[in-house]
């Protein structure tokens, strides 16, 4: 099941609207800190997402696919570091 950022008015509205750039042909600027392609720009036949800022409140824009859930598992990592994990056998 979808996060409930995921759900908010405002990123369904911010998802349709980067699709719908996209589909006009429309060349968009990656909003991760680190944008892992050569260049930030996202073009129409590369798949985007919409990214949020590390609260996961505040909607910052389009990014590559790749850059917001590379972001994503960073800092999933680091909250779960140092947490001992108990295996049921």
């Amino acid at each position: 099941m979808a996060k409930p950022q995921h759900r908010t008015r405002e990123y369904v509205a911010a998802y349709k609207a980067i699709k719908r750039a996209q589909a006009e042909g429309q060349i968009l600027w990656c909003v991760e800190p680190v944008c892992k392609y050569p260049s930030r720009h996202i073009y129409p036949h590369q798949r985007a997402s919409v990214s949020h800022d590390t609260t996961g409140a505040l909607i910052l824009g389009p990014s590559h696919l790749h850059d917001n859930l590379s972001e994503a598992a960073i800092r999933g990592n680091k909250m779960r570091a140092g947490k001992r994990r108990r295996w049921a056998l």
